[in-house]
């Protein structure tokens, strides 16, 4: 016997479901990084570009293939059809583990922002809460994303205008790089924008110190 799961979700929480996927905790935490290692110039830029073109290309392929095959079991089926059982099965644990890391560090990231000092506790507690919100059912895990997103949504566009409103607004930063390289763009430490001393360009280790 086959058991199809119920279609409880609609267009707009699909949509909402895939930018809470897409814009989540990591918006505050990566371009930091990746902005000290573009450094200077317009590098940084160019990264974001291409990363939206792979993402571009990554959402297309799933939609396509979600349509082609409506069935549960996202990347397996994918895989299954398209390639064999083998590489069905390998997708699909590709995509388990590469979301429970990318479920950890995002949790750690909520720790790191809420509270420093316990961040791995908090880490926890953050993954619990969410688990036995799935668990009480997919209409309760879409509203908790509503609220996730407009939330992240709100920050990020009172920081975009914040920063151009402010009267030191330089949008010249964003091609030179500013104080700190490309890291002086998007940083949430008040030490990691300052110019750093030669030889320690780059270096994770010394920016914490």
């Amino acid at each position: 016997m086959t058991h199809e799961l119920r279609r409880s979700l609609g267009v707009f929480d699909a949509v909402v479901i895939g930018l809470g996927s897409m814009v989540g905790a990591g918006v505050f935490v990566a371009l930091a990084p990746a902005g000290e290692a573009a450094g200077t110039g317009p590098v940084l830029l160019l990264a974001l570009g291409l990363a939206a073109v792979v993402a571009y290309c990554n959402a297309t392929a799933s939609a396509r293939l979600a349509a082609r095959y409506p069935a549960s079991g996202g990347t397996y089926v994918y895989g299954r059809e398209r390639l064999g059982p083998f590489w069905g099965y390998l997708a699909g644990w590709a995509f388990v583990v590469g979301k429970t890391a990318s479920c950890a560090a995002m949790a750690l990231t909520v720790g790191a922002y809420l509270w420093p000092e316990q961040a791995h506790a908090v880490a926890v507690a953050a993954v619990v809460a969410l688990t036995a919100v799935n668990y009480g059912g997919v209409r309760k895990s879409a509203w908790l994303t509503r609220a996730i997103v407009a939330i992240v949504l709100a920050v990020l566009a009172a920081v975009a205008v914040a920063s151009l409103a402010s009267p030191s607004a330089d949008p010249g930063r964003l091609l030179s790089g500013g104080p700190g390289g490309g890291a002086g763009v998007c940083c949430r430490r008040p030490d990691c924008c300052s110019s750093p001393s030669p030889g320690t360009r780059g270096s994770p280790r010394s920016a914490r110190r």
